[in-house]
């Protein structure tokens, strides 16, 4: 019981510490600059940022990336 406690106190502190590093992502996001990281990706991802057909230069590139083929 004294090791359940901890334990079950620290899910919830990881689950903050996941949705901060995410807000942080996407807040420093930005729909006309390429994605700089693995956060800024998964952010893009999880909101919908990428959308086929767009006519940037690395467009095609992160379709490729998201869309298995």
């Amino acid at each position: 019981m004294i090791v359940l406690l901890p334990a079950l106190a620290l899910v919830p502190l990881l689950l903050i510490g996941w949705l901060v590093d995410f807000a942080r992502a996407s807040r420093n996001d930005s729909l006309f600059q390429p994605a700089s990281s693995a956060h800024a990706r998964r952010a893009r991802r999880l909101t919908g940022m990428y959308v086929r057909g767009g006519n940037l230069p690395a467009a095609a590139r992160d379709d490729e990336r998201l869309v298995r083929r």
